[in-house]
């Protein structure tokens, strides 16, 4: 049936709608679902009319419905708000009412209660004017035309003028003619303020326009302006259900917790605080060693639900036993590190103390020790070795087999004991003693005192390779998947692939971040030890993980500091993938922790995130935690206005998806894209989530173009695995709960359909 006529309610929830099937429907403009159906007052009704003209009242208490009846006489319907039910009527009318029209202002006289005027016309070709206060019409005109009236308007003078007009009523004619009439303040009274007004609509939900003098509750909803964005939100309802329970999961992949109560730390000596020239106080790190038999709850692997130090070796002075006896969990890995950088060199004429200073770490076996490489002297950056000691043992973090080596003095000898405790395969190595032990479920690893890299076959203990000659010792060996990488003393860090017998990442330094965390702690001890620093360099940071993404095999290095790095091989630099003193007001940033025991060192920790990501922050802030240094960022962002919380909690969200990326880490990404968009869409701001959804559409669409023909090489369509248009689906229904940004995202909606 023919739709003949419309109504929108004041307060923007609603709109009323009349047609030829003798209805009124109202419609809720938040979905444009139908929210009732109003038909008692037309079913009597036996008149035909052009058109059935309804009017929403001022102060949105009810909708005057043209063309009802009451039995046989036509009258204009006043339908309720809310019950949708028409117990009030304006009767008089000799024939069909087809219009009636509201006065856009609240009236009142005197001491008399506001009211609302409403006008009515129709086929009998007269006009009445009715106060919703009173029974009976304060003015009627009867044969005003010579055909039938078709539409009305209201105009409200601001103030009444000389003559006391306060409104003027317009009706015009299918003869061609148009009628106005005049009432005055005695007639109708006077308009209420648009403040007392406005108080009436705000009970029934209005929120006012945004920027109005007379708002500063926000800003009016907007309504949906095509299908697709109602399709959008609908596919937005199924996760909105449950929208509390998926922020609490994905807090907790991105919000780090309060550190718990610190366990008791591992024996170490105590660390020694050092006073500089200026008079700062400064604790340098000690290198951590466990004692034979001794395991400590680790930190999980970068890739795995796993600890942090599994794959890597411990180091034990108990002398070897008669059987295996398995290690259930290795310690947390801790490198101690010196950063020369441009203050000294080593070969100046201190005779090289910085490199003695390291190899005072080498502890002998017997007669056998570490060799002194001759690059040790002329480096800037010198990490700790591990000791020569009788038993060495690591375990494979995927298959949990136990990988054992047995010192001797000019020998070794390898076992491989599988998790019910049989051994798979013994290996002899003569001339050299075992260092460090790293093993995956693919490859093996030993490196030597001597300096060599010895690479096997971790299920059968086959030799893949002749033995790998390093330009200095290692101070961290690591196998992932069929990655292997090695750390050595002067901080050159190298990843093979072993399988395809290449090198993902060669002879990177690591240099770049030991300077960033020297300049950050003179940065906390007031810097002036910078210019004054001796020649000799006491240790000012670790190396607590170096790990390698299991996808990609490039590099993660995480400080004692807190920090995390990742190595781009692409852009072939470091990029800084977490900070616990970053983003400080952020909605997202960590929470400070409990008060702990202990000191800077290698102390017993277990991530509760599930994420790569999340663990690797969480490990970063925990050990931060522990650090003898203090700083204001970490000890909360204190009062922060509510514009810089949004825009720091943007930036930092899209640092954790372009962090997350950088590690590979699949599950990390599409819950921060997911994030991002929420944010976005409450900010409502239009041009950064365009450039997002640009990015994960692919090459830009020009107005005539077809998209597939822009230059591929702009554009990747992964995102750490992801499909990015994958991540677009995702993130359009979230974006379209903001209708102000409807335009958009319908918009790239239409054209990813077409793509998918």
């Amino acid at each position: 049936q023919f739709v003949k006529g419309l109504t929108f309610d004041p307060a923007g929830k609603y709109l009323a709608t009349q047609s030829d099937d003798k209805t009124m429907r109202i419609w809720r403009t938040s979905d444009w679902a139908q929210h009732a159906v109003v038909s008692r007052p037309f079913e009597d009704n036996l008149f035909s009319t052009y058109f059935r003209r309804p009017s929403w009242s001022p102060d949105g208490d009810c909708v005057a419905a043209a063309n009802a009846a009451n039995g046989k006489v036509p009258v204009a319907a006043v339908v309720s708000r809310d019950e949708w039910t028409a117990d009030l009527s304006f009767v008089g009318h000799r024939a069909a009412v087809e219009a009636v029209r509201f006065n856009p202002n609240v009236f009142r006289r005197a001491e008399s209660p506001a009211s609302c005027v409403c006008a009515a016309g129709g086929q009998d070709r007269g006009v009445s004017v009715w106060l919703t206060s009173q029974h009976m019409p304060i003015a009627a005109a009867t044969n005003l035309f010579a055909g039938n009236l078709m539409d009305l308007a209201w105009h409200t003078a601001p103030a009444a003028g000389d003559d006391g007009v306060v409104a003027v009523l317009a009706a015009c004619s299918y003869d061609g003619t148009v009628a106005v009439m005049e009432f005055t303040e005695a007639e109708l009274g006077r308009p209420i303020p648009a403040q007392e007004q406005q108080a009436m609509l705000r009970k029934h939900g209005w929120i006012g326009r945004s920027g109005g003098d007379d708002d500063a509750s926000g800003q009016r909803p907007m309504l949906a302006e095509s299908v697709e964005q109602l399709r959008l939100e609908q596919l937005a309802e199924p996760a909105a259900a449950d929208r509390d329970s998926r922020i609490a999961q994905i807090m907790d992949a991105c919000l780090l917790p309060a550190a718990p109560a610190a366990e008791p730390p591992m024996a170490a000596e105590a660390p020694v605080p050092v006073m500089t020239k200026s008079g700062k106080k400064r604790v340098a790190p000690v290198f951590v060693r466990p004692l034979g038999g001794h395991a400590a709850q680790p930190s999980p692997a970068i890739g795995q639900a796993q600890p942090l130090g599994a794959g890597s070796s411990t180091a034990a002075t108990a002398p070897p036993a008669a059987s295996v006896e398995r290690v259930a969990v290795d310690a947390p890995v801790w490198i101690e590190a010196r950063a020369l950088g441009t203050r000294a060199l080593a070969a100046e004429s201190d005779g090289g103390a910085a490199g003695a200073a390291i190899a005072a770490t080498v502890q002998p076996l017997g007669r056998q020790t570490l060799v002194h490489a001759q690059s040790i002297s002329a480096a800037r950056v010198h990490l700790s070795v591990p000791r020569i000691v009788a038993h060495v043992t690591c375990t494979a973090t995927a298959t949990r087999a136990v990988l054992a080596a047995y010192n001797q003095a000019a020998a070794s000898t390898v076992v491989s004991t599988a998790e019910d405790g049989s051994v798979m395969w013994t290996k002899h190595m003569t001339g050299s003693a075992v260092a460090l032990l790293a093993a995956s479920d693919a490859v093996a690893a030993a490196s030597c005192s001597d300096g060599s890299l010895h690479v096997f076959d971790s299920a059968s203990g086959a030799r893949l390779l002749p033995p790998i000659v390093g330009e200095a010792h290692l101070a961290h060996l690591r196998c992932v998947g069929r990655f292997c990488l090695a750390l050595d003393c002067v901080g050159q860090l190298t990843v093979w692939d072993v399988d395809r017998l290449s090198a993902v990442v060669d002879h990177v330094s690591v240099a770049p971040l030991l300077y960033s965390a020297e300049l950050a702690a003179d940065h906390q001890t007031g810097g002036e030890d910078a210019v004054r620093a001796p020649k000799r360099h006491k240790a000012t940071v670790a190396l607590t993980a170096a790990d390698v993404a299991p996808d990609t095999g490039a590099p993660i290095v995480c400080l004692s500091d807190g920090r995390a790095f990742a190595y781009h091989l692409q852009l072939r630099s470091w990029l800084c993938i977490g900070d616990p003193t970053a983003y400080a007001g952020s909605e997202f940033a960590p929470r400070p922790p409990l008060a702990h025991g202990g000191g800077v060192g290698r102390v017993a920790f277990t991530p509760t995130v599930a994420t790569p990501l999340g663990r690797i922050q969480e490990t970063g802030w925990h050990q931060r935690s522990l650090s003898a240094r203090k700083d204001t960022a970490t000890g909360g962002d204190g009062a922060v206005s509510a514009e810089k919380r949004r825009l720091v909690t943007l930036d930092h969200l899209e640092h954790q998806v372009m962090a997350a990326a950088a590690i590979g880490s699949s599950e990390d990404v599409t819950r921060f894209v997911e994030l991002l968009a929420r944010h976005l869409a409450r900010d409502g701001d239009r041009q950064r989530a365009e450039f997002w959804m640009r990015s994960l559409l692919g090459p830009a669409l020009i107005k005539g173009e077809c998209p597939q023909s822009a230059d591929p090489l702009q554009w990747t369509p992964m995102l750490a695995g992801v499909p990015k248009r994958r991540l677009l689906a995702r993130a359009l229904p979230i974006l379209a709960s903001n209708r102000g940004l409807q335009g958009v995202v319908t918009e790239y909606s239409d054209v990813l359909s077409k793509l998918l």
